[in-house]
């Protein structure tokens, strides 16, 4: 089964349920050595069993080796072979190997070494970029738009991609009360501790475990029971996931809580990108200070609901950072019969999903917010929310109120010698059965695919002969994936080149990645491709435009490629990484990739950085948005 564990892109809030991008399967080699012993680094084997890993499906033929010992009751422990096998087993067709050096573990890959040293209980490597491999050919390793991705974009010929040396990462175990062992010529870890150092890197950590079996819980979020949404009807796949060893009990014991609790410190001390401006220089120390770790540390996982509230909503205070599922599998047998009834009453209403009943009733929500004060008071933040994430909640229902009924996610308006672009959210469709080439974008690719939609527009555009100035509307857009960000870019620029910067901090080095976007679809990568200089282009913007709907204007800008119009937008610099914990727990964080410019040692982030070239007061921004006429007319 292969999997690809590895999800890029930016969400605000509004966009932090739609994790799609299921992953498939892959068969791998059976343990290091079928006979295990009883005792293991001074520990008594209490159990070991093979589990299933089940990725959105239930007929998966993948499994892991389970390690259970005595005084650390349910705690797996797993394979680090098998594991890293499993997680990055064909991507790229680049092969892992393994070796020891003394009491060093050396998994190796592109010529890097990830070394975890079972003496000093160490886990380092000095480049994960290159541990990782390049995306494709003239890429940097591990870049923003993966290969698969490559739709009609590819790596630049024309403009090298560079990145400053790295440092890489170091990980002491003990800081952490974790333990790894050698296994013969293997070494196992708690699953989690694992999961942190190698598929939080890689922006993969997708699995959870229930007792009995590995879920990928966070790609099928929408179909697990208990989501924000509860988008899903009752199925089987929910089901089993939350019917495991640990459904019926109350509690874990406390071992179990410390291992949730240390992988938990772990991995945000790896993976969140604004340690560094909230000064935290370790989880365990912040999370003491504000009062958190003894609520963190209950083996009752439903003591711990208003701590990971309190830190997601207002210590995190980003549209990045949001819980997105919060029951968890212990105790968890009423999330079933919830679900069931639920669904019940829905098909007495005639619907399937809350989802759908949403679906239905999001035109008389819109109506209803204009009922509401324009002004909403409290932007000073609250007890559920900190100041940032009231205020990005604050600018998404003016926008709601704002937008007229029927108004859709994305059109085209032709306003005089105006068009206006308008769309939500950057999106693309990875599953569309025919390439573009094969298939050329139109009307019913706008929805799907922000490249489509850009396509389809400027054909309009050149059809019209008239147009002289390209409004890329982003009022209303929260952000979504960097390879549409980068595809859309694409269509401003002079010859079809895309830049992108940004600073990794997990290997702690500056990236420069270049892009060639085929916006012409002629299959030639030339300097044909891109509209800049044959029309006036400018971005619209209001706090609602968010993550790559702050990354697009400020590249844009950057460039000089477009003006800014409108207000100042919200933010959001950091790619999106996921939270798992070992309680089931599933939610988005600022990752360890942020967007910027570094200026000799100074990097600035795009967090605050665009400027807004023609400036609309709050009053004034909503009598335009939403209007395209309006909008053609502020520019004459």
């Amino acid at each position: 089964m292969k999997y690809k564990f590895f999800k890029k892109g930016m969400k605000c809030i509004a966009l932090a349920l739609s994790l799609l991008m299921a992953v498939s399967t892959l068969a791998f080699a059976a343990p290091v050595s079928a006979k295990t012993p009883m005792e293991i680094g001074g520990m008594k084997l209490a159990d070991y069993r093979k589990a299933n890993v089940f990725c959105g499906t239930l007929d998966s033929t993948d499994q892991l080796s389970v390690w259970e010992f005595a005084g650390q009751e349910d705690v797996p422990y797993i394979s680090l072979q098998e594991y890293t096998r499993l997680l990055f087993a064909d991507d790229y067709n680049t092969a892992l190997d393994y070796s020891w050096d003394g009491d060093t573990f050396l998994i190796s890959r592109n010529g890097v070494n990830v070394c975890a040293d079972t003496g000093k209980q160490t886990v380092k490597c000095g480049d994960w970029q290159a541990f990782m491999g390049p995306a494709a050919a003239n890429a940097i390793p591990n870049g923003i738009v993966e290969k698969e991705e490559f739709l009609a974009i590819r790596p630049s010929e024309k403009n090298k991609s560079t990145r400053t040396p790295a440092q890489g990462y170091a990980v002491d175990l003990k800081d952490y009360g974790l333990k790894m062992f050698r296994l013969n010529k293997d070494v196992i870890m708690p699953f989690a501790a694992a999961q942190a150092l190698f598929a939080g890197p890689a922006m993969g950590g997708f699995l959870a475990y229930n007792g009995d079996d590995f879920y990928d819980i966070v790609n099928s979020v929408d179909s697990i029971y208990g989501t924000g949404t509860m988008k899903a009807a009752p199925n089987p796949y929910a089901d089993k996931w939350y019917s495991g060893k640990f459904a019926n009990r109350k509690e874990l014991s406390e071992p179990y809580a410390a291992y949730n609790y240390a992988a938990m410190c772990l991995l945000l001390d790896l993976t969140y990108g604004h340690k560094e401006e909230k000064g935290i220089s370790s989880f365990d120390t912040y999370l003491k200070e504000n009062g958190m770790k003894d609520a963190l540390l209950t083996p009752d996982p439903k003591d711990d609901v208003d701590a990971l509230k309190k830190l997601f909503a207002v210590l995190f205070d980003s549209g990045h950072d949001t819980e997105i599922l919060s029951p968890s599998i212990i105790d968890s047998e009423g999330s079933i019969d919830r679900a069931q009834l639920i669904h019940s009453f829905l098909q007495l209403i005639g619907y399937d999903t809350v989802g759908d009943l949403t679906e239905d009733l999001e035109p008389l929500f819109s109506e209803l917010m204009k009922l509401f004060p324009e002004e909403i008071e409290n932007t000073e933040g609250s007890e559920e929310n900190g100041p940032n994430v009231t205020k990005i909640l604050d600018d998404m229902m003016r926008m709601t109120r704002l937008k007229p009924l029927g108004y859709g996610s994305s059109r085209v308006d032709i306003e005089g010698d105006t068009c206006i672009i308008y769309f939500e959210g950057f999106a693309e469709d990875l599953a569309r059965p025919e390439s573009f080439y094969a298939k050329v974008p139109t009307k019913k690719d706008m929805d799907t695919s922000s490249f489509g939609l850009f396509y389809y527009a400027f054909e309009k555009i050149k059809e019209n002969g008239n147009v002289k100035k390209v409004v890329i509307d982003l009022s209303n857009n929260g952000g979504g994936s960097a390879t549409a960000l980068v595809a859309t870019l694409g269509f401003l620029s002079k010859d079809g080149e895309v830049g992108i910067t940004y600073r990794d901090l997990l290997n702690q080095n500056y990236c420069t990645e270049y892009y060639h976007v085929d916006t012409n679809l002629d299959g030639q990568y030339d300097d044909q491709d891109g509209y800049g200089g044959q029309y006036e282009f400018y971005v619209l913007t209001t706090g609602s435009s968010y993550s790559c709907g702050n990354a697009f204007p400020y590249f844009a800008q950057k460039e000089q490629l477009a003006k800014i119009v409108g207000e100042q937008p919200g933010g959001g610099d950091c790619v999106v990484a996921n939270y798992v914990d070992a309680y089931g727990h599933v939610g988005c964080i600022s990752g360890f990739k942020q967007l910027g410019t570094m200026e000799g040692d100074q990097f600035t982030s795009d967090e605050k950085a665009v400027a807004i070239d023609i400036p609309f007061t709050r009053e004034q921004g909503n009598e335009i948005y939403f209007h395209p006429e309006k909008i053609a007319q502020a520019l004459q």
